[in-house]
């Protein structure tokens, strides 16, 4: 007996199967449609959802950053001048771009030195960049311009003793600081204020356009540029007044003496709200400039001493300093374990409370010596040597700050006097800014004397290295199976397929 299933009297094609497979495909293309015009539509529109997942975070900007970026009212044009294979431009360029998602009106460009020579140069020819700029990140607000150098960028970790002896030490980046210089740079962008840095000169001090390694002030005057300052240079003899437009006064390591009348103006610029930073000449211990009493009166003293630490030099009068003094320009220091490095200190401590003026300010030393140090003050025999009952040994102190309310009237919009006094004026050449401590001592100088002491709540992203240290043999075989195996399998894979479909 035969018996049919009735599946087999089913005829093969039924037409309105045909009809609902092309519906499915239809409605599956429009939904396809659908959802790629929503998702365009979401991505190009203002409602923006963007979440750092880094594990350090270092895409995060500070409620500062924002505030700052949300105050901006002029177009802001970024050029960063940096080559593409720069170990720090992929942080750049991720901070730029979370800076230009939240305030549309900076705009940044990356040009390459290496690729682009032309328009490199166009850039620099623009900005009157140095011999010496080499990498530089450049904000421009309709003519008013920052510039933050790639020196300034990184905070390093590495043993500055060795570094600078000529071992062979690495140095490693430890974080990235471009969110706490770029803010800054906006800042002062932002404020309808220009400060104006004024180099004195007359009395054979270091200055501001040399280039010279151990007496010129090119990359400090560069590094006030770059904050948006003006900086001149200015006489106080004869005639000549500090200008009303003034607001640093820089005293680059003065070789002869001050008249009473170039005195007088510097203390009507204290007086008046003025910022003064003073880097003493250490070559003449024993040379009276006539401003040694103008330290006293505000309750700093400069005796004619050299600072040492035979534990911690690199030889001559070199004095490295890790000891900070608890005020705004070196806690951060005191945080990131600087060094901050002298070629030949002299002495800059505060008066005791009993020798200090009625009205003296409250000073603060900033950085001394270790514990082991002494001063020095027998020059005797053309050397310098410790002398017994007179000079003292442990910690030495060799630069001091010191602030005061300005005098009401005056010079309004000054604001409080501010001086800083440095036992060393090479603390601020150009040779020493090969120190990464030496460079955060400058920005943080210069941070407290243009009031913008709040940029330093924004503490450098730190910068994590993964390395994969292997022994020689360990090398040989994962070359092996690199160059050997893994290529090995895919072909035996392949063949074994080829030959289940051949059969």
């Amino acid at each position: 007996m035969e018996m049919r299933s009735t599946r087999q009297n089913e005829p093969s094609f039924v037409p309105a199967r045909r009809l609902r497979i092309a519906f499915s495909v239809v409605v599956g293309m429009a939904s396809a449609v659908v959802v790629f015009v929503l998702v365009n539509h979401l991505a190009a529109s203002r409602f923006k959802w963007r979440r750092d997942v880094s594990g350090t975070g270092r895409f995060q900007l500070s409620p500062l950053t924002r505030q700052v970026l949300a105050g901006l009212t002029n177009d802001v044009r970024v050029t960063v001048l940096f080559p593409r294979d720069s170990e720090i431009r992929g942080y750049i360029e991720g901070l730029l771009r979370e800076y230009t998602e939240l305030q549309p009106r900076v705009r940044a460009r990356f040009v390459d030195n290496e690729v682009e020579p032309v328009t490199a140069m166009q850039v620099r020819t623009t900005y009157r960049l140095g011999s010496t700029d080499a990498n530089q990140v450049i904000f421009d607000a309709g003519g008013q311009v920052a510039r933050v150098a790639e020196s300034e960028l990184s905070a390093y970790d590495a043993n500055i003793n060795e570094m600078m002896l000529g071992a062979k030490k690495e140095i490693r980046r430890s974080g990235f600081k471009g969110e706490l210089l770029f803010t800054s740079a906006l800042a002062g962008l932002a404020s309808t204020n220009v400060p104006v840095a004024c180099f004195v000169t007359g009395h054979d001090e270091a200055r501001a356009e040399s280039e010279d390694r151990l007496g010129g002030y090119y990359r400090f005057s560069a590094l006030l540029a770059g904050k948006g300052a003006r900086v001149t240079t200015i006489r106080l003899d004869g005639t000549n007044d500090v200008p009303a437009d003034c607001q640093i006064l820089v005293i680059a390591g003065p070789t002869q003496p001050f008249l009473p009348t170039e005195i007088e103006r510097v203390v009507k610029f204290l007086d008046g709200g003025g910022r003064v930073v003073l880097g003493l000449d250490s070559t003449r211990p024993t040379l009276r400039t006539g401003l040694e009493e103008v330290l006293q009166q505000w309750g700093i003293a400069a005796p004619p001493m050299y600072a040492a630490d035979t534990n911690n030099t690199l030889g001559g009068f070199s004095v490295l300093s890790t000891n900070f003094g608890s005020h705004p320009i070196t806690l951060p220091m005191t945080r990131s374990e600087s060094r901050l490095f002298f070629l030949a200190p002299r002495v800059v401590g505060t008066l005791p409370p009993d020798m200090r003026p009625a009205d003296a300010p409250k000073a603060v030393i900033l950085a001394t010596t270790g514990p082991g140090g002494m001063t020095r003050s027998d020059f005797r025999g053309g050397s310098v040597a410790f002398r017994p009952g007179l000079d003292r040994v442990g910690e030495v102190p060799m630069a001091a700050a010191a602030e005061r309310g300005g005098v009401a009237g005056v010079a309004a919009g000054r604001g409080t006097a501010r001086l800083v006094v440095v036992g060393d004026m090479h603390v601020f050449a150009n040779d020493a800014f090969t120190n990464p401590g030496n460079v955060d001592f400058a920005e943080l100088t210069l941070a407290w004397l243009l009031d913008r002491t709040e940029m330093l709540a924004i503490g450098p992203k730190p910068i994590r290295e993964y390395r994969l240290y292997l022994t020689p043999q360990q090398l040989r075989a994962l070359r092996w199976t690199l160059l050997g195996v893994l290529p090995c399998a895919v072909l035996g894979v392949g063949f074994v397929v080829w030959f289940r479909r051949r059969n």
